[in-house]
């Protein structure tokens, strides 16, 4: 009888290969977009204003994080929750670009042929490679850690939210404009949109699965997207509407529901007790 590989082993070198291929993308985005926003020439569409640009920078370096963690998770049990994500983030991002080509044709057509091609790479690769894995590994694996109450609590709280955003970003950009404290142009907003749902699909996931260890990239993420977030605004006074507490209220309202679920790291709200000094668990 074929006994079911051990999930100890590492990670397969196609799963490295998403998560490395997803990270080096990501990395070329985040350069682009902080040090030349609204370029014409080093993105592939114009993104402005500022403002949107440096957001989608934060979207790219929440990418470089999560590759990071990924890579660096001991086998495909501890990465498959990233890997999740960017399955989904890459179908519907592939999906959402072939409904929104007009500001891709403002561009030469290697713009966009850059653009398809990276998303393209994941979509060939991730999707059928997380359900190798899957069966491999995967399915409904047992509870070492169970999450704790709190971070239960935050990551339904952040998943909620991110989808709630994001559903209305995808469907009603321009109501999605309106709510935000500067104007979003529709294809930017659709692809935080894309984003914003993939990390509630994420999320769900991680309470599906119900370990602690293994949601770890998600916490770890959060309280380092949320701080950048936070900064968007503050550097760019001068994208803001006038008058735009209401905007702020409900962007910073966002951030702290994103960056919520890293506060699950802590050791009293992970339901586990810190070391005492000197202790087992402590420093001698």
């Amino acid at each position: 009888m074929r006994t079911r590989p051990s999930s100890t082993a590492g990670q397969s070198p196609w799963v490295l290969f998403v998560e490395a291929f997803l990270v080096v993308n990501a990395v070329a985005a985040v350069i682009s977009l902080t040090l030349a926003p609204g370029s014409e020439r080093w993105f592939t569409w114009t993104v402005v204003p500022d403002a949107s640009a440096r957001l989608l920078a934060v979207m790219y370096a929440n990418a470089i994080v999560l590759g990071v963690l990924a890579l660096r998770q001991p086998d495909w049990a501890h990465a498959r929750v990233v890997f999740v994500l960017i399955t989904t983030f890459a179908l519907a991002a592939t999906v959402m670009t072939l409904f929104n080509l007009g500001p891709f044709r403002a561009h030469p057509w290697y713009h966009l042929a850059y653009w398809l091609s990276g998303y393209g790479v994941l979509v060939l690769t991730a999707p059928p490679v997380l359900v190798w894995q899957e069966r491999l590994h995967g399915g409904r694996l047992a509870v070492d850690v169970p999450l704790s109450a709190y971070q239960r609590a935050s990551a339904g709280a952040a998943a909620a939210a991110m989808a709630a955003a994001g559903v209305t970003a995808l469907a009603a950009p321009g109501t999605f404009s309106d709510a935000w404290p500067w104007v979003v142009a529709p294809l930017t907003a659709r692809l935080l949109g894309v984003w914003l749902c993939a990390f509630a699909v994420a999320y769900l996931w991680a309470l599906w699965d119900g370990d602690r260890d293994r949601a770890r990239p998600l916490f770890v993420a959060a309280p380092v997207t949320g701080v950048l977030l936070a900064l968007v605004p503050l550097a760019h006074t001068g994208d803001l509407r006038p008058g735009p507490g209401a905007g702020l209220a409900v962007y910073y309202a966002l951030t702290v529901l994103v960056a919520a679920p890293g506060l699950g790291l802590l050791p009293a709200l992970s339901g586990r007790a810190a070391p005492a000094p000197g202790g087992a668990g402590g420093r001698t």
